[in-house]
């Protein structure tokens, strides 16, 4: 990765970090160039505006959600029930954004509550993980492994409602406790499904 490269990447993460902390609006372009190290010139090379610098994190976050959160058990050669299970037992796991002390989705929700161009780019992205599971349910069903009786749009989107509840529950509660009690009962349902 050349210089300019690693700058842009430095750029979004210092961002993603300033936004998490002092959140969108009370981080100026001065304070992530100051942290970033990195100059006025090749952050305006890479983002024309603050927004854009905003919208390059909400993909970050959501590219790491799929890459190391719980979409990324969605893509294993296993049985459906065994992958959606997977899945389910990331959630609780806030992924972190390297030295960042915030979840990533944290990060996304806080930025979506106050810019309407970020919540619909995050929604956009959650929906595309929703299909994924959606996909992956229906084929589960018509290959015989996944009882014929479940939904699978209802059952993709109770999965999502979960997680974006135990990411919640995260934030507000810092209590595990709630969220076991939550995943079991998932878990113990996803099992009753496996054929």
């Amino acid at each position: 990765m050349d210089s300019s490269q690693s700058c842009r990447k430095r750029l979004v993460q210092t961002a993603l970090k300033l936004f998490a902390s002092r959140g969108y609006y009370s981080t100026s372009i001065a304070d992530i160039l100051r942290e970033s190290g990195c100059t006025r010139g090749v952050l305006y090379h890479y983002f024309p505006s603050k927004e854009e610098l905003g919208y390059a994190a909400i993909d970050e976050v959501l590219q790491l959600l799929r890459e190391q959160g719980p979409a990324s058990h969605l893509q294993v050669s296993e049985h459906p029930i065994d992958r959606l299970l997977k899945a389910v037992d990331a959630l609780p796991n806030v992924t972190r954004l390297g030295a960042i002390d915030s979840s990533a989705t944290d990060i996304a929700v806080r930025m979506a509550g106050v810019h309407e161009g970020f919540r619909a780019r995050l929604a956009k992205g959650l929906r595309a993980m929703v299909e994924e599971i959606e996909k992956l349910v229906r084929k589960g069903v018509a290959d015989g492994q996944i009882a014929e009786s479940v939904d699978p749009d209802q059952l993709a989107h109770v999965i999502a409602t979960v997680g974006a509840g135990s990411q919640m529950g995260n934030l507000l509660w810092e209590r595990e406790v709630i969220w076991e009690d939550a995943r079991q009962w998932v878990k113990d349902y996803l099992s009753s499904l496996r054929k």
